[in-house]
């Protein structure tokens, strides 16, 4: 099997779809929630956690069986029932209209697998197996999020407050210069050992050196 190709997607204001009404299909809607998506359910019927999310107005719920027209301007599906089935069908229908479609614990039905994602601030760390095994992604997260430190959340706000200026000043040549300067200095080292203050006298002086 082909190895996937890691993408963040952009689902803001994007129709997403979500057939189920059960703790999986509860687990995909709150994932799909920061990312702007405009979610759809489908399903005859819903589990509580997920029927407060629907009354939060997060997200609508079609309160009825699936239909191959639910599909209509869609661009992403999860296809989570209970019904295999069903979920095979779901698959085949999305990925004959070119959707990408995943489907809950058939990775060879699904167009693209979802990491196990942990978020500090800006920061997004996204750990696949390729489907193979989702709990031992988890136990990857885990451990990454007990070593990488709250303060990277500081550290790539100071470096997005710097990556507008260094483009629209420097050239191609000298921003790499820049950029490869930050690491020589350490400048994360910095951050995590609460040197802050020194970090941003640090970086304007890098700045001045490469302008």
């Amino acid at each position: 099997m082909a190895k996937t190709y890691p993408v963040s997607l952009v689902l803001a204001d994007k129709a997403v779809l979500v057939v189920g009404g059960g703790e999986v299909a509860t687990r995909k809607v709150k994932g799909l929630l920061d990312s702007g998506a405009r979610i759809t359910v489908v399903s005859p019927q819903v589990a509580p956690e997920l029927m407060q999310l629907i009354e939060q107005g997060v997200c609508l719920w079609l309160e009825k069986t699936y239909e191959p027209t639910d599909l209509e301007g869609i661009k992403l599906v999860f296809a989570c029932t209970s019904d295999e089935e069903l979920n095979a069908r779901i698959s085949e229908d999305a990925t004959a209209r070119h959707l990408l479609v995943n489907v809950a614990d058939r990775p060879e039905l699904c167009s693209f697998y979802l990491p196990s994602v942990f978020r500090r601030d800006k920061l997004s760390v996204a750990i696949s197996t390729e489907g193979s095994s989702p709990a031992a992604a988890r136990r990857i997260r885990k451990d990454l999020e007990e070593y990488l430190d709250e303060e990277i959340g500081l550290y790539l706000q100071l470096m997005q407050a710097w990556r507008k200026k260094v483009i629209e000043t420097l050239s191609p040549e000298k921003r790499r210069l820049f950029w490869q300067k930050v690491e020589e200095e350490q400048i994360y080292e910095l951050i995590t050992c609460g040197q802050s203050e020194q970090a941003k006298a640090k970086l304007s002086q890098i700045f001045e050196e490469s302008s």
